[in-house]
């Protein structure tokens, strides 16, 4: 279960923080609407990530081992801010569940899940990074972590907030999105054709993304496609006429960061060591 086990939780968490990220974008824009459904969401998607990353180390108990080791083990710092955020997504929806109306406290949970989730994002970023898997080293996996969590964070809040958004200017949200995965592609096709010249690690993984040509042509078509189509509904004031175009570029983009996210790990090939 171990790849499949760590890409919903990757993939789950980063679209997790990323409707946090623009929950409290939006509340900085539009002070007077709540994005119930964005927190249900992000609370939802946090706890199964969660669970999945437990499902990966095969017991509870490790999670809590490997929280020994926090000031040098990215692992550990992973699993900490993973946990903090998953506890700050849940508190925040609960907040809301129960109609609270201290916007304080509301302010205070954004602002914090926002700030722990980014590092959070980071400490993944980090741990793949500098793990003995050539494929992960560089920038291309920081790109493609925060692109994920800018691109399908923002659909999934705009797909859930859409009718609160009406009349309200939203254009900045699909450039957001448009932004984050030009500088995904930006970063990994260069990286992908550069690959080859490595070791012989990295050699096997270039070989492998050329057998799955296919699968990555079709996540940059889905993925940059969906940002495209995403553009034209953020400029209409009206849901009626944009809602369709919304859940379009939302299953478009979603889809395609998930095949990446496949891909991500299918390329693994390690030198020495796995992850530490």
């Amino acid at each position: 279960m171990g790849e499949s086990a760590l890409l919903v939780f990757s993939f789950f968490m980063q679209a997790s923080i990323g409707i946090m990220l623009f929950m409290t974008l939006g509340k900085i824009l539009h002070a007077d609407q709540e994005f119930k459904k964005a927190a249900y969401l992000a609370a939802g998607l946090s706890i199964i990530g969660v669970i999945a990353s437990l499902a990966h180390l095969g017991k509870p108990l490790a999670a809590l081992n490997s929280l020994l080791n926090v000031g040098s083990s990215w692992l550990s710092r992973e699993v900490l801010f993973s946990g903090v955020f998953m506890g700050i997504a849940v508190l925040y929806a609960l907040v809301q569940y129960l109609k609270v109306e201290n916007q304080g406290i509301k302010a205070a949970l954004r602002w914090a899940g926002s700030g722990v989730g980014l590092i959070a994002v980071f400490s993944m970023a980090k741990l793949y990074s500098t793990a003995s898997v050539p494929v992960w080293q560089g920038a291309n996996t920081f790109a493609d972590f925060y692109g994920t969590t800018l691109a399908v964070g923002a659909l999934l809040f705009l797909a859930l907030s859409f009718k609160e958004l009406q009349g309200k200017d939203k254009k900045i949200i699909g450039l957001i999105v448009l932004a984050a995965v030009v500088i995904q592609a930006a970063v990994a096709v260069p990286y992908g054709i550069n690959l080859g010249l490595g070791g012989s690690a990295a050699h096997a993984s270039a070989e492998i993304l050329n057998g799955l040509s296919a699968a990555v042509s079709l996540k940059w078509l889905l993925v940059l496609g969906g940002a495209g189509i995403l553009l034209w509904p953020t400029l209409q004031q009206e849901a009626k006429s944009a809602t369709g175009m919304i859940y379009l570029a939302g299953i478009a983009l979603v889809c395609g960061q998930f095949i990446g996210r496949y891909i991500f790990y299918a390329a693994m090939v390690v030198t020495n060591i796995g992850l530490i």
